[in-house]
């Protein structure tokens, strides 16, 4: 938080009440994130303590904060950013934030790809009509390399490209007429963009071990799975679960499954694909290069087997991708002159050794306390501290300037459902090797300061 006061401006409580209202007011700091005790408030904008204690009066009656005793000031001022306060935001007052969806953009090839980019631009083919499903170019760059870096035979004509993949899940609920299945907990993301759409969304039972196909088996729909990492467990499907979400989809005309791969680039477990032991035309895989390779480039694709392209043509006759056409161009040859797989390889590596780190930092913090539940997920953990509650951990940490995100926070049937297995989700994708090892000793220090 950095507040800067001038005398000549008036009297100093009164901008510094002024600041931080207008953090609060604009979402910066939201319910619940404590304020700073007056002594580290007075350090850091520079005056006494008896000033900040003045703008923390003022800031109470005003209905921004209020008191706890024994504690100090909490913000108690409810602001809804655009679209409801999701669990995945990673905008938050803490100053570190450990988030699962996390994406490390240093390592972008810029240069490269802005040449690319003003290569397409001189394209004549780029002012013509699009074509609705995808350009040729980048459908055809997706295949070559789907079948060289995952093993999926999946030719340009059943490749489907769309602004995102919230955007191609919804084209995919007017095929079928039916509604979706998740896991719970799982991804925010797809489960509200679709509810929000009117479209049918069922969570099953909120379980954080293997997957619970009892709980599948009298369900029809399309059901969302990420098999390489079960985000948010981090938890890889193992033979037998495959086995039996294949097995229920083949059970009935009504049931098909997605393939959530968008992380499949940034997991290094090496088994092979769903999609690639589908028999029957059942599975669908959802790629995306948000994930892969920059958040800022909303293209994803699905690979459809070939009865549902057939069945996704018909119902889509006006169909578009939504992608600018010089983007895509850009993107086919980011991919074809190997720019995009050794980009893939780059971050592999470096989250592996973010990894490593988060491992090693929180281990000498807490001298053995820490313990690693899952780590098959490309940018995030889940783990525990001792025999500290998840939710005691985030109220402490939140109150020493961490975010942490816990199982039960992407819980969609609400917290009461937790059946007590609750853990904590660290992610280390934007986090630096650095601050890695600050947010370990500070939160060391919090739980610290609680048990001693």
């Amino acid at each position: 938080m950095h507040i800067k006061l001038d005398k000549s401006m008036g009297k100093l409580y009164e901008q510094l009440y002024r600041a931080i209202a207008a953090e609060i007011t604009s979402g910066a700091m939201r319910s619940g994130f404590m304020l700073p005790s007056r002594r580290e408030m007075a350090k850091t904008a520079g005056v006494s303590q008896n000033t900040v204690e003045s703008a923390y009066r003022m800031l109470a009656d005003c209905g921004y904060i209020r008191s706890i005793p024994r504690q100090g000031y909490v913000v108690d001022y409810p602001v809804e950013p655009f679209g409801g306060e999701m669990t995945w935001e990673r905008d938050a007052a803490e100053e570190i934030v450990f988030s699962p969806n996390g994406i490390d953009i240093s390592a972008v090839n810029r240069g490269v790809y802005a040449k690319l980019l003003r290569d397409a631009a001189y394209n004549s083919d780029i002012f013509s009509y699009v074509d609705k499903g995808g350009e040729f170019a980048l459908r055809s760059a997706i295949s070559k390399y789907l079948i060289s870096f995952r093993d999926i035979k999946a030719p340009p004509d059943r490749i489907v490209m769309g602004a995102g993949a919230e955007y191609l899940l919804l084209s995919l609920a007017s095929v079928f007429g039916s509604g979706f299945i998740s896991e719970n907990p799982c991804d925010p993301h797809y489960y509200r963009t679709l509810s929000a759409y009117g479209k049918s969304v069922t969570a099953l039972p909120y379980n954080t071990g293997c997957f619970d196909a009892a709980a599948l088996s009298d369900k029809d729909g399309i059901l969302l799975i990420e098999p390489c990492a079960r985000f948010p467990r981090s938890r890889t499907m193992s033979k037998e679960e495959r086995r039996a979400v294949l097995e229920w989809a083949y059970a009935s005309e009504k049931r098909y499954i997605v393939e959530i791969g968008v992380d499949s680039e940034l997991v290094w477990s090496g088994d092979s694909p769903l999609f690639t032991e589908d028999t029957r035309g059942k599975v669908i895989y959802l790629g995306s290069f948000s994930r892969s390779f920059s958040p800022g480039i909303k293209a994803s694709y699905m690979v459809l087997p070939e009865p549902v392209r057939d069945m996704w043509k018909r119902a889509h006759i006006y169909y578009y991708s939504l992608i600018s056409k010089q983007e895509q161009y850009a993107l086919a040859e980011f991919i074809d002159k190997g720019y995009f797989r050794k980009h893939c390889m780059a971050m592999r590596r470096s989250y592996r050794d973010k990894k490593t780190q988060l491992k090693l930092y929180m281990e000498q913090a807490f001298e053995g306390g820490f313990r690693v539940i899952n780590e098959d997920g490309g940018t995030y953990i889940t783990a525990q501290i001792g025999s500290f509650s998840t939710a005691a951990v985030r109220l402490l940490a939140r109150r020493a300037g961490i975010k942490l995100f816990s199982l039960s926070g992407f819980n969609m049937l609400g917290d009461e459902a937790a059946d007590g297995t609750d853990r904590l989700v660290m992610g280390f994708g934007d986090v630096t090797g650095r601050d890695i090892k600050r947010g370990a000793q500070m939160l060391a220090r919090a739980l610290a300061e609680l048990t001693g």
